[in-house]
C-alpha cells in the first residue's frame, strides 16, 4: 500500500514483525479480527530476521549510521479528553558491540568508532600431506555468492515436541515451510570435538563408551522419564551432585550435564531433570536427535505466520510505523494510533515490540541482560565425516573460570543457509562481557584464524561477525506504564528453544480474546464447505466467466476473419500489379 490511505478502523494494530508479534497477528486474524500489521523496517522479523550475505552487510552499515528521526508534533489531531504517548523512532539499542572480522582479506576487526588497521601478513606454509585439500575462498566469492546465504540474527533450534512445533502443526502453518533434522549432537571436551550418543541406536553404536557405560547410561535415561521420590530428595541441590550419586563416570556426567540437559554444574536437580525429560521426549519423533531446523533459516518462521494472517485478511505495511498512541484520559485505554504519515487509526488493542517503547515506560530486569552472538562462515566442518551434509549442534562447556557455556549450531548448504563449499556457524551464550570477549576464545580454540600461528586441520574462518543482543527474557510481562489495552512483546531470549516466545504470544492473545481458541487449524481447500448462497454466488460467477470467455472468443474470431480478409485483399492487389508485367 504505497501512498494510499489505510482504513481508519481496526480491531488490532500491531507494530513490529518479530516472532511474538507475528504469532499474535496470525491468531487474531484467524478468528476474524481486523488486523493491521506494521513495521518501520524494510524487512520482516526484526531481531528474528535472516539476511543474505549482502543484506547482512547492509544491515551492519545501517546500524553504524542509524540516527533517530525528528519527532513531529501531532497534538493537532487530539480530540477532547485525549492525550498522546509518543513511541521511539529507533530500536537500535537492542544491538550493541557490533564488530566484524574479514579473515580472507587479512584485515583487522572493524569496531564501532575505530579505524581498521592492516594486519601483519603471515608467512605462507606448505600444507601437510595429511591435511585435506580445501578450495581457497575469497571475499569476492562470498559477495558474489551472497544470495545463497541466509544468515539468522538469532540462533535457535526447534524441539520436536516443543511449543513451536506443536503450534505449527495445530495451526497448519507448517505447510508454508520445510524443515531439516539436526543430524548429530557434538560436544567440545579436552580440546577435541566428540559425538554425543543420545538415542538408543547412538548409545549402542558408540565407540567412546564401554559396555558398562552404555548400560549405565540407558538405565539412567530410562529412570529419568518419570519423577521418583529419590529424585525429589535432591530438589534444590546441584544436578552434578545428583549425577555423581548415580555412580556415573566423568564421560557420562559430561554428556548428560552439558549436551542432554544443557545446564550448568550449579543448576538445581529439578531443573536439570526437567530439561533432560524435555530432550528425551523430543527424541525419535522426526529422527535420532530431538531438534529440527527450518530450511532457509529461522527468519522464515515469523514470515509463515505473517502469511497466515494475510490469508485471513490482515493488512501489511513495511517502512510504515506508528508515531504515537491516542489515550483516553478517563479510562486510560488506547483509543487508536497516529501513523508515520499522520493518519488517525482507531483500534481496540495495540501490540508493540518493546524496542519502540521508551525506557522510562517499560519495566526491565536490573541490571539488563543480553546475549552474546557470533556468526562465522567457515570452509570445513568442525567434525568432518563421510557426509558433507551434516547439521550439528555443539555444546561447549566453560573453557575458563567465569566464562559462559556456549551453544554452537553448524549449518551446511543443504539447509539453504550457505553456499556450497562453506559452512555457517552460530555461537550463542549469555553475556558476561562483550560478544567478542565472550566468544573469541572459543573461536580461536576451535577454528583456524589469521591470528593462529600454526597450520592444522581445524576449519578456517573466512568471515566473522560479533554482536550483543538484548535478552528478551529480561523484559517484565506486567508493570509497564502503558494503557491497559497496550501489549508489549519482547525480542529473542537466550534459550535454545522457542518456549518463551510462544508462551508470551499466547498470553497476549488470551488478554485480547479470552474466549477464543489460540491459532485454530486453517482449513485445507478441499475441506471448505460452501453454503447455498456461496454456491449460488459461485455459480453466477462461473456463468459470468463463461460469458466473458465466450465474448472473448467471438472477438478473437472476428479479428481473425478481418485479418484473413485483409490478407486476401492484399494478395489480389499484388496480382493486379504483376499482371501487366506478365503480359509484357
Amino acid at each position: 500500500m504505497a501512498a494510499e490511505e489505510l482504513p481508519s478502523e481496526f480491531d488490532v494494530v500491531i507494530l513490529g514483525t518479530g516472532l511474538v508479534e507475528s504469532v499474535v497477528a496470525a491468531a487474531c486474524s484467524r478468528v476474524g479480527q481486523r488486523v493491521l500489521h506494521l513495521d518501520r523496517r524494510s524487512y520482516y522479523a526484526a531481531n528474528w530476521a535472516s539476511f543474505t550475505f549482502n543484506g547482512l552487510l547492509t544491515w551492519i552499515q545501517q546500524h553504524h549510521e542509524s540516527q533517530s528521526e525528528e519527532v513531529q508534533d501531532r497534538s493537532s489531531l487530539l480530540e477532547e479528553g485525549e492525550e498522546l504517548i509518543y513511541l521511539c523512532n529507533s530500536d537500535s539499542a537492542s544491538i550493541s558491540n557490533l564488530q566484524t572480522h574479514d579473515f580472507v582479506q587479512s584485515q583487522a576487526p572493524h569496531t564501532d568508532g575505530e579505524e581498521p588497521e592492516t594486519a601483519q601478513p603471515q608467512p605462507p606454509t606448505a600444507p601437510s600431506q595429511s591435511e585435506p585439500v580445501r578450495k581457497k575462498i575469497s571475499y569476492t566469492h562470498l559477495v558474489k555468492e551472497g544470495r545463497r546465504f541466509n544468515i539468522d540474527l538469532v540462533s535457535k533450534l526447534m524441539f520436536s515436541r516443543g511449543s513451536l512445533v506443536d503450534l505449527l502443526i495445530k495451526s497448519n502453518v507448517s505447510r508454508y515451510a520445510e524443515f531439516k533434522n539436526i543430524t548429530r549432537i557434538l560436544t567440545y571436551r579436552n580440546g577435541n570435538t566428540e559425538q554425543v550418543p543420545c538415542s538408543r541406536a547412538d548409545v549402542f553404536a558408540s565407540r567412546q563408551l564401554s559396555v558398562v557405560e552404555k548400560r549405565k547410561l540407558m538405565r539412567f535415561l530410562t529412570s529419568c522419564v518419570e519423577e521418583t521420590e529419590e529424585q525429589q530428595v535432591y530438589n534444590g541441590r546441584p544436578y552434578l551432585e545428583f549425577l555423581r550419586d548415580q555412580h556415573l563416570g566423568d564421560n557420562l556426567q559430561h554428556f548428560l550435564l552439558h549436551s542432554i540437559a544443557m545446564v550448568t554444574e550449579d543448576t538445581p536437580t529439578e531443573v536439570g531433570l526437567t530439561s533432560t525429560r524435555h530432550f528425551l521426549r523430543s527424541l525419535g519423533r522426526y529422527g535420532n536427535t530431538p531438534f529440527l531446523f527450518p530450511v532457509y533459516g529461522l527468519g522464515e518462521i515469523p514470515q509463515c505466520f505473517c502469511r497466515m494472517c494475510a490469508v485471513f485478511g490482515g493488512i501489511y505495511c513495511l517502512r510504515h510505523s506508528v508515531q504515537c498512541l491516542l489515550v483516553d484520559k478517563n479510562t486510560n485505554r488506547c483509543k487508536g494510533v497516529i501513523d508515520s504519515r499522520g493518519q488517525r487509526i482507531s483500534c481496540s488493542h495495540f501490540v508493540v515490540e518493546d524496542g519502540f517503547v521508551s525506557a522510562e515506560r517499560k519495566k526491565v530486569a536490573t541490571p539488563p541482560r543480553s546475549i552474546s552472538r557470533a556468526v562465522l562462515i567457515t570452509d570445513a566442518s568442525i567434525l568432518p565425516s563421510d557426509s558433507d551434509q551434516q547439521v550439528s549442534m555443539v555444546t561447549v562447556p566453560p573453557i575458563a573460570a567465569g566464562s559462559p557455556s556456549v551453544t554452537m549450531v553448524e549449518l551446511c548448504s543443504a539447509t539453504m543457509t550457505c553456499a556450497p563449499g562453506t559452512y555457517l556457524v552460530h555461537l550463542t551464550c549469555q553475556s558476561v562481557g562483550s560478544a567478542h570477549e565472550d566468544l573469541s576464545p572459543v573461536v580461536t580454540r576451535m577454528f583456524h584464524t589469521s591470528e593462529s600461528h600454526d597450520q592444522d586441520e581445524r576449519p578456517s574462518v573466512l568471515w566473522c561477525l560479533y554482536f550483543n543482543m538484548a535478552d528478551g527474557s529480561a523484559a517484565q510481562v506486567e508493570g509497564h506504564d502503558l494503557p491497559s489495552n497496550v501489549h508489549m512483546c519482547s525480542g529473542p531470549d537466550g534459550g535454545l528453544g522457542h518456549e518463551h516466545a510462544i508462551t508470551q504470544a499466547q498470553s497476549i492473545f488470551d488478554k485480547i480474546l479470552p474466549q477464543e481458541d489460540f491459532c485454530p487449524p486453517a482449513p485445507n481447500p478441499e475441506d471448505i464447505i460452501y453454503t447455498e448462497e456461496e454456491t449460488k454466488k459461485e455459480g453466477v460467477e462461473e456463468e459470468e466467466e463463461k460469458e466473458t470467455t465466450k465474448e472473448g472468443e467471438e472477438e478473437e474470431e472476428e479479428k481473425t476473419n478481418e485479418e484473413e480478409k485483409e490478407t486476401k485483399k492484399e494478395k489480389e492487389e499484388e496480382e493486379e500489379e504483376t499482371k501487366p508485367l506478365k503480359e509484357e
